[in-house]
């Protein structure tokens, strides 16, 4: 038999398959919550249904007509059903993953819930009868918070829904007043008995008197049924214990048809379970008492007491199939239009007042002991306290939405007027100051000691955060306390501007050009004559370096060369004074000496440091040509950041003189190799500070011979070359003590070159050849 139902609202094309409109009907609506794998609730009574919705929608009303008898049976598919959810699930995953909501299922589960909760009170507008189906033995408490709800959520709509039942012709005025044909009785249905109950019906009497007794507690009932939600009848049974065995369908089908299959065996065929007769006790015959009744005299379940001896017969009423089908669609459309019920929302409810009360609680966290201005670091510190405090107190499904509240109020404190400006300095220190613009000059609490160009004037130098700062002014404001300000020097060049409105030169890739190492050679492939004038009007705007463009040089000099005075100043017995070049560590005041040969002949431009000789002993001539050793006194002095101050014997060893004898090493190693650029301080064993090259000292000799000095400083590998000019090495003057002073911070036109243990002091630094 092909049994058609419905789904409310959509009735009108379902009507026209009916013969007569104008019989009064009992509708009855079976609601609750079924188990796994029973996809239907009350199976005796709705298997008329079709358990086809349960997959295509998530929440639905299904409805049948009984012509023969004139009922409706209206029946709940939800997701509180356990097959309905688990079908529905990756559709559920895939909403929230849409609507970019939280990844936690009590979101989702209020929306459920507050659905659930409209489909029941659309059935208690349009029911007789209403039947509470539940999985278990036991009465669901949970229910008591939907129909507080519901109850709120009908008697705010009662306006609206009287207006709309008034637009249905036909519809008397007592149904248009009270919104509804009755007020409907509401029968408790248990699809499972406890084991071992003998007495079924004291059982069933026993959880009557409790459900009234809940009902009455928290007023959802009351002695007037016409206000209530619902009504539970006074004097007849309303509670129904199911004794069927729960059977698992398909487990059976296939136990059967094994056993019919066996040799010898007989196939059983069973009379339908649908067409089964009602046996005995069943909820089919504890239904039909209720059907009757309504049908006979209706419900008139009001409570009367002395009190209330003269109160009015409930109102009852039992519609036309059409009027009941006009009034249904009407009362889904006003009640399924409203938004969420929040009074369902419990556990969001708590979470938001939870969250709230500690909200604020986490933000003083953040604010605790919070210093005026402050970096991001410190920010991001700080909020992982005040997440992780926050984390330990909230709960529930808006954690995560007020965590990130947590987040934007924190940042927006920390943005408004407290955050530090953070621009690095040349050695790494963020600047301290309130954020500001670019005018202004950056400035941060890092001190250092640092000594002049000379190396006899100690003074504090702030963490530059220019190159200018950093290899020229500092020195600058330091030699004028110190008497190498005015002393002699060697000027390297710088640029001279013609105009006033010079600016710095726009450099392209192809602007660059490597400079030959060779001695006076400036570009690998121009000659002499060819080579480009210094500009006036355009300023290199790095330093200079081998691979700057030809004819354009910095605005100052981040190099010095000082003239110390004669080459007495220098006994190699005490080495360098303290109280002359304050801050050296122990022993390692002391230069190193160097005996170069040096040809009379010939024109050579750097010293064969391959056939030197060894010290205090003259090589035998490899030729006629006349020779004559020399011997210069050279030193490589590093410096920490707290002033301290050492030589270098070697690339790779600090030089050490023996208490009460003179320095044993020689100035070789250091002469024909390169020397690091930073190196460990002695100053302390333990995470020692790292010392930076920043002088080389020279005192050159009696002789006829030149000096010279031509460093060349890669601060990175692969880096460009750092020269103070490409003029070619700078001749130093005879019988002199001459200190060069090196930059602080190496900064080329693209960028500037933090501490790296692979930069280095190319070798070549030294020379000496004959006067000519």
């Amino acid at each position: 038999m092909n049994i058609k139902t419905f789904i409310v609202p959509e009735i009108v094309a379902y009507l026209k398959n009916v013969a007569t409109l104008t019989e009064k009907v009992v509708v009855v609506s079976i609601i609750g919550k079924s188990a796994y794998n029973a996809n239907l609730k009350v199976k005796s009574l709705c298997r008329m249904f079709s358990e086809d919705n349960i997959s295509s929608r998530d929440h639905t009303i299904e409805g049948y007509y009984d012509p023969v008898d004139h009922i409706i049976y209206l029946h709940v598919h939800s997701l509180l059903d356990t097959d309905a959810l688990i079908k529905h699930y990756d559709d559920i995953v895939k909403r929230c993953q849409e609507e970019g909501k939280n990844d936690d299922f009590l979101t989702v589960y209020n929306e459920i819930k507050s659905t659930f909760a409209q489909m029941l009170l659309v059935l208690f507008y349009v029911s007789h009868i209403v039947v509470l189906s539940h999985p278990s033995s036991s009465f669901d408490v949970n229910y008591i918070q939907y129909f507080k709800a519901i109850d709120q959520l009908r008697q705010k709509l009662s306006g609206q829904i009287s207006d709309c039942l008034r637009e249905i012709d036909g519809i008397s005025l007592d149904w248009i007043n009270n919104c509804r044909p009755c007020t409907p009785r509401l029968l408790f249905y248990f699809e499972r008995c406890p084991k071992g109950v003998t007495n079924i019906k004291k059982l069933e009497h026993d959880i009557e008197d409790r459900i009234y007794h809940i009902l009455r507690k928290i007023r959802i009932i009351s002695s007037t049924n016409t206000s209530s939600l619902f009504a539970i009848p006074p004097n007849e049974e309303f509670v129904y214990m199911s004794e069927e065995e729960q059977v698992d369908r398909l487990g059976h089908a296939v136990r059967s048809l094994i056993l019919g299959c066996q040799p010898g065996a007989m196939l059983q065929v069973e009379v339908p379970y649908c067409s089964q007769p009602d046996i005995g006790r069943s909820f089919k015959s504890f239904l039909q008492v209720h059907i009757q009744h309504a049908r006979s005299k209706g419900f008139d379940d009001n409570v009367t007491s002395s009190r209330h001896s003269q109160q009015l017969p409930a109102y009852f009423e039992l519609p036309s199939l059409q009027h009941w089908a006009e009034a249904c669609e009407e009362v889904y459309k006003v009640v399924m239009k409203q938004e969420t019920m929040a009074s369902l929302s419990t556990d969001t409810r708590f979470s938001e007042q939870r969250c709230l009360k500690v909200l604020p609680l986490a933000l003083a966290r953040y604010q605790e002991s919070v210093a005026i201005h402050y970096t991001r670091a410190a920010h991001e510190a700080r909020l992982a306290l005040a997440l992780a405090f926050f984390a330990a107190q909230a709960r529930g499904p808006l954690f995560h939405q007020y965590s990130a509240q947590l987040v934007a109020d924190c940042t927006a404190y920390w943005e408004t007027g407290r955050q530090s400006c953070e621009v690095a300095s040349l050695t790494g220190n963020p600047c301290t100051l309130p954020k500001h613009s670019s005018d202004q000059e950056h400035c941060n609490t890092v001190r250092y000691i640092a000594v002049c160009d000379c190396g006899r004037k100690q003074g504090t130098r702030d963490d530059p955060y220019t190159p200018k700062q950093a290899n020229f002014t500092f020195y600058n404001q330091l030699g004028k306390e110190c008497t190498c300000h005015a002393a002699q020097r060697h000027f390297f060049p710088v640029f001279q501007p013609s105009i006033k409105e010079y600016t710095a030169a726009t450099l392209t890739e192809n602007d660059d050009t490597v400079l030959s190492d060779e001695r006076g050679d400036l570009t690998p492939d121009l000659d002499r004559s060819l080579v480009r004038q210094a500009s006036t009007t355009e300023y290199l705007p790095g330093m200079l370096t081998l691979s700057s463009p030809p004819g354009l040089l910095p605005c100052y000099s981040s190099w010095s060369l000082v003239y110390l005075g004669p080459s007495s100043l220098y006994s190699h017995n005490l080495g360098l004074s303290e109280s002359h070049h304050p801050g050296f560590v122990n022993s390692t005041n002391y230069l190193l000496p160097w005996d170069v040969t040096v040809y009379s002949k010939g024109r050579t431009s750097w010293p064969q440091l391959s056939k030197h000789s060894s010290r205090g002993r003259r090589p035998r001539a490899s030729n006629s040509m006349p020779q004559f050793t020399v011997k210069v006194f050279i030193g490589v002095e590093y410096e920490c950041p707290r002033g301290h101050r050492f030589m270098l014997a070697a690339p790779d060893k600090v030089l050490r003189a023996a208490p009460g004898s003179i320095v044993k090493d020689t100035g070789h190693k250091i002469a024909e190799s390169d020397m690091p650029l930073y190196f460990p301080c002695p100053c302390r064993q333990s995470k020692p500070l790292t010392a930076q090259l920043m002088r080389l000292h020279v005192v050159t000799p009696k002789s006829l011979v030149h000096c010279t000095l031509n460093p060349k400083v890669q601060p990175a590998q692969g880096a460009p070359i750092f020269v103070p000019s490409v003029e070619g090495p700078t001749v130093l003057s005879q019988s002199a003590y001459w200190v060069m002073r090196l930059p602080y911070a190496y900064v080329s036109d693209k960028e500037s070159y933090p501490e790296n243990i692979s930069a280095r002091l190319l070798s070549g630094v030294f020379g000496v050849s004959e006067v000519e």
